[in-house]
């Protein structure tokens, strides 16, 4: 039986996993939109510089995507990379990317620094989630899309495991199971380019 409208505007209200809903009803929260797209900064960024960019459509997830929303995700990368150009960043920093089987309401992209060197990414989880296959890179969401006309799911058991799996540097071979030795590995990485302050939590890109 389908909610009752009260009753969804009360879980959008109170409820943790519209949290993103929220912030997207927000404009105070907001650093730069289209017609289509809101871009916003991820609260609690995972690297020095992490921001999202949601859709206006109502769609949750990837798997409600259809061939019609090809130009609403193109729309939504191209918002992020002006958002990266308009803060004086090169978008080699980053990766662009949406997860499987996300816990938030409201599909979102991904526009994570490449670092990873934030206090916020304090769970092995969060590292897998950006550096597995759980993270699928917007060019391969857009092509799967195109060929496909959707974006097949995956089994909740692979996704799991990837969850679960060894922790792998993004950037080289190497793996470990312990969170704080990839940390400190992943510094090793670090180009003096992204060694930059965060985000002003206040400031917004006009």
């Amino acid at each position: 039986m389908a909610n009752s409208e009260p009753e969804t505007a009360q879980l959008v209200a109170e409820h943790w996993s519209y949290q993103l809903v929220r912030e997207l009803n927000d404009e105070s929260l907001h650093l730069k939109s289209t017609s289509k797209s809101i871009a916003i900064r991820d609260l609690y960024p995972k690297a020095r510089y992490h921001f999202l960019v949601l859709p206006r459509k109502d769609i949750d997830t990837l798997h409600e995507l259809t061939i019609a929303d090809v130009a609403l995700l193109e729309d939504m990368y191209g918002l992020a990379q002006s958002v990266i150009k308009e803060s004086g960043l090169d978008s080699k920093m980053f990766n662009f990317g949406y997860h499987l089987k996300p816990n938030m309401k409201r599909l979102h992209l991904h526009v994570i620094s490449k670092d990873f060197d934030s206090p916020s990414l304090k769970r092995r989880h969060h590292w897998t989630i950006f550096n597995s296959d759980i993270f699928q890179t917007h060019d391969a969401v857009l092509t799967e899309l195109k060929m496909h006309g959707k974006i097949y799911e995956r089994p909740d058991a692979y996704i799991a495991a990837l969850r679960k799996g060894p922790l792998k540097c993004n950037v080289c071979l190497y793996e470990t199971d312990n969170l704080q030795t990839m940390k400190k590995h992943i510094t090793i990485h670090t180009k003096p380019q992204l060694m930059l302050p965060f985000f002003p939590i206040n400031t917004a890109i006009m």
